[in-house]
């Protein structure tokens, strides 16, 4: 399994969000600071809106904030919010027929690797990302 574009751009998104989740975020900032196609930006953020992790206000002093402290919205969240969950009740060779009766060659290999994942995104919050950068960033000046 492979996380799609859209959960990677909202994740970078939010995670660039939650080191200063008071500040309003506009299309075309995040754009800049990010290099997302500024289209594909605009739909994402209406995605998040939708789901509830952003917020929008119109206007001169408008934008996007987040929604919830940034320890309380945990990655999983964000990829249910913008692609979904079905991935992971796929196969990974894409039988339609695999199951634990009618396993497939990667069946019990696909199964550990693919709870492995999701615990990841369920654990990890966007505020452990954004200290990750945080400390990433100070490291390389």
């Amino acid at each position: 399994m492979r996380l799609l574009k859209t959960s990677e751009y909202a994740i970078r998104v939010l995670s660039h969000m939650a080191r200063n989740e008071a500040e309003r975020y506009s299309v075309s900032s995040l754009h800049r600071a990010l290099g997302i196609p500024y289209k594909y930006l605009g739909r994402l953020m209406r995605k998040l809106t939708k789901a509830g992790l952003v917020d929008a206000a119109r206007g001169k002093t408008g934008g996007y904030v987040i929604t919830r402290p940034p320890g309380s919205i945990h990655l999983i969240e964000i990829v249910e919010a913008v692609e979904g969950l079905e991935d992971f009740d796929h196969c990974i060779l894409g039988f339609e027929a695999c199951s634990s009766d009618q396993p497939c060659p990667l069946h019990d290999q696909w199964g550990v690797q693919r709870d492995s994942i999701r615990r990841m995104l369920e654990e990890a919050s966007l505020e452990d990302l954004a200290l990750k950068f945080e400390e990433e960033s100070e490291a390389s000046d």
